[in-house]
């Protein structure tokens, strides 16, 4: 990445900061009125009432402009953890679709892919957001051997709107190379010892329910949208 080494490792450590902001045990509030990852992790496993998607979609910034059908987002989210299998490149796409709206049809692909987060934390799911696709066509340009700073604005479209599969393939290339890097494995590995030493509460000490995997694209994606800021911010 064009970032100088001092750059690259604030970014890293604000990523390995947020992370344990919000993986933070279950009954300790973010700010004082939002609930952590962990309040999530929880309650997506049972019932999931109208309140609960209410508080979610508040929660994850997701209400702005929009007036959701929440029950039906209640039921979508309960929907999607009984499903017997399930692909993120193929079933995302698929909720950002269905998701209930007032007003004229949206494809909510950062909704579906948040809500997917948490609903299958086992899955290999990237959350899609705007700040993290410009992060990702910043690395494919530099990838690629090309030099200097390009404007990347745009999310990953297709002709029928988001793409979220080349989106998904941005991130898991961008996951590969950032296992390469020595400070992104130990900063990984530092988040999966403490929270499975209990740092995050019991949700996050159970590698059952929350699989290092999980944990892993959580820095990623606290990274990718630290680096993202850093773009907007310095070079557009």
């Amino acid at each position: 990445m064009p970032y100088s080494n001092d750059a690259r490792a604030q970014l890293l450590v604000e990523a390995e900061a947020d992370v344990r902001r919000w993986c933070r045990p279950r009954d300790q509030w973010i700010g004082g009125n939002r609930h952590p990852d962990t309040h999530w992790l929880a309650l997506f496993t049972g019932l999931v009432t109208e309140g609960d998607a209410h508080r979610f979609l508040v929660t994850f910034q997701l209400t702005n402009h929009v007036i959701w059908r929440k029950q039906a987002v209640a039921h979508a989210i309960m929907g999607l953890r009984a499903k017997p299998t399930f692909d993120p490149v193929i079933d995302i796409p698929v909720l950002a679709g269905q998701l209930s709206t007032e007003g004229r049809m949206r494809q909510h692909s950062s909704a579906a892919s948040k809500i997917a987060t948490f609903a299958r934390p086992e899955a290999d799911v990237f959350i899609w957001d705007r700040l993290a696709s410009k992060s990702a066509r910043h690395r494919d340009w530099h990838r690629a051997g090309r030099t200097g700073w390009r404007r990347l604005n745009s999310l990953y479209r297709k002709a029928d709107g988001h793409d979220y599969a080349a989106f998904w393939r941005a991130c898991a290339q961008a996951r590969e190379d950032e296992r390469q890097k020595s400070d992104f494995r130990a900063a990984r590995d530092r988040l999966i010892a403490d929270f499975r030493g209990g740092a995050g509460g019991a949700e996050m000490a159970d590698p059952v329910h929350v699989p290092d995997g999980f944990i892993e694209r959580r820095l990623l994606d606290k990274l990718m949208f630290a680096e993202g800021r850093w773009i907007e911010r310095y070079r557009s």
